[in-house]
């Protein structure tokens, strides 16, 4: 596992909400096509994440995403924020009540 981004080499963090992927503090998933990245907080560049460690942290982040009571969501994007130390960035189709 990455704790450095790969395009500005700045540390990513660590997160102690997501216990299957504890690096990152902004993550973003989308679940229906299986793709989870770290989000550097420093250059903004996403990094994408080995493919073994992916299924496990995105059925655990679209549990946290759905477990939100506010978030903010556009047509294909939805940011929810867990904890002063963690945002999570939704991929996809929007929930059924987002619409």
């Amino acid at each position: 596992m990455f704790s450095t981004c790969l395009h500005c080499l700045s540390t990513l963090g660590h997160n102690e909400v997501i216990e299957s992927f504890n690096v990152g503090t902004r993550l973003a998933f989308d679940a229906t096509r299986g793709r989870f990245w770290v989000i550097c907080r420093t250059c903004d560049n996403w990094n994408l994440s080995p493919l073994e460690q992916r299924w496990a942290a995105i059925e655990e982040c679209e549990r946290a995403y759905r477990a939100t009571p506010i978030r903010v969501s556009t047509d294909n994007i939805g940011l929810a924020t867990l904890s002063s130390r963690l945002d999570l960035v939704r991929v996809g189709k929007p929930l059924r009540p987002e619409f």
